[in-house]
């Protein structure tokens, strides 16, 4: 029943493309580096709301996360290090955890806005 089409909600998946260097004006190296993310494809699924520890050993104690999203495809192609955007906010992808029949994902909601650089 939590799967049913009207308990899902509309989200998009930004996958990780790696990081770029930043160079300073004069083609050196900054030692920063820029997140950059593919182009956002649309997906459905239970995204829970903000919730504590009630699974927290279902993804290690050493994850740390603020959502829980659940889809009913396993073969969901959403990879650890993308960014999921939901009402108009980025939360990174921290978790996956595939079973028989759904996949489980952790969110964290994003500190600092990484998902501005995009990829081509």
């Amino acid at each position: 029943m939590r799967l049913l089409r009207r308990n899902t909600t509309e989200f998009e998946y930004l996958p990780n493309m790696g990081t770029g260097d930043d160079l300073d004006e004069n083609g050196m190296h900054t030692g920063n580096y820029e997140y950059i993310y593919g182009d956002p494809v649309e997906y459905r699924g239970n995204i829970s709301t903000p919730s504590g520890s009630a699974t927290n050993t279902f993804y290690g104690l050493e994850k740390q996360y603020t959502h829980t999203l659940v889809m009913d495809d396993p073969d969901v192609d959403i990879q650890e290090g993308g960014v999921i955007r939901w009402k108009g906010r980025d939360y990174d992808v921290v978790a996956v955890r595939p079973s028989l029949n759904v996949v489980s994902i952790a969110l964290r909601k994003q500190t600092v806005n990484h998902a501005e650089v995009t990829g081509e």
